[in-house]
């Protein structure tokens, strides 16, 4: 993959995308609640990476002065006339930038980004926050509230239906994290192997080393990774609101058998951002 295309990774995705983020029912709402939760009147909003400007809308509604910004001049264009059609024109400035570059004139409140993708993969999510958050710092001397504020990255071993009419073919697919698949079987719970805390997340690697410990016979032949954003914390008496990315299932080169009281070891490394094909290739599993 050239330096070009990796830049480009995630910044541009086409309007038409968009409507299936828009439908996707669990996404929106999840925002929706923490922004309503968190967004009082008279607060200063950015959103970065804001696509269709849904959730700037949000923010405008709890009467919030948001500043909208997205690279892609037709995401720009269309996003203008959503807020305009959606009443909130007098209070979202839709503002053509790179989010990762871009610096408000005054301080602000709140930042939303939702530049997620599963395992904090293909999107610039770390990168935009970081960034954002370090030149906010540094030019007012402090640090806005995040939502999300947090990510939790888990893996788990599954044994995945991989026969399409008899073709039998191994390959990535992803799932919703809130529909069952009868075509996935769960073989160990998942473990956590990073946590990311928005207020201090820096662009690094992630070399992980996971292991699975085996009480009973099993077979699996692929990982299932899975990532959990928390959107809102939790005042009391008012549950955690969080959102899940689609799930990301890649296969193993074999089927793996475990015998009780063996245990799995797995290694990977990749950078936020990175394509799955660099945290595919890295994957190494061992059985003990």
């Amino acid at each position: 993959m050239s330096s070009q295309e990796k830049d480009q990774l995630g910044q541009f995705i086409p309007l038409h995308y968009h409507y299936q983020m828009l439908s996707d029912h669990d996404r929106v709402q999840a925002f929706k609640t923490a922004i309503e939760r968190i967004v009082k009147p008279g607060h200063r909003v950015v959103e970065l990476g804001s696509g269709t400007g849904v959730l700037s809308f949000f923010a405008a509604k709890q009467g919030a002065n948001v500043q909208s910004i997205e690279f892609n001049p037709a995401l720009v264009e269309r996003s203008r006339a959503l807020i305009k059609q959606n009443g909130m024109g007098d209070r979202v400035d839709v503002i053509e930038a790179d989010a990762s570059l871009w610096v408000p004139s005054e301080p602000v409140d709140i930042v939303v980004c939702e530049m997620l993708h599963s395992a904090l993969l293909r999107e610039k999510q770390v990168e935009v926050i970081e960034a954002f958050r370090k030149n906010h710092k540094e030019k007012f001397g402090e640090i806005p509230v995040m939502i999300p504020s947090a990510t939790l990255l888990g893996v788990q071993p599954v044994l995945q239906e991989y026969s399409f009419e008899g073709y039998h073919a191994p390959v990535p697919l992803f799932q919703s994290p809130y529909v069952v698949s009868p075509e996935t079987q769960d073989v160990h719970n998942p473990e956590v192997y990073h946590i990311i805390d928005y207020d201090h997340a820096e662009v690094e690697p992630y070399s992980c080393h996971v292991s699975f410990s085996f009480q009973q016979v099993a077979e699996f032949n692929a990982f299932r990774f899975i990532t959990k954003n928390l959107l809102a914390s939790v005042p009391q008496g008012e549950d955690m609101v969080d959102w899940h990315n689609q799930y990301l299932i890649l296969p193993t080169e074999k089927n793996i058998s475990v015998k009780a009281g063996q245990t799995v070891s797995i290694s990977f490394s990749y950078t936020p951002g990175d394509s799955i094909e660099v945290l595919s290739q890295s994957l190494k599993v061992f059985v003990q």
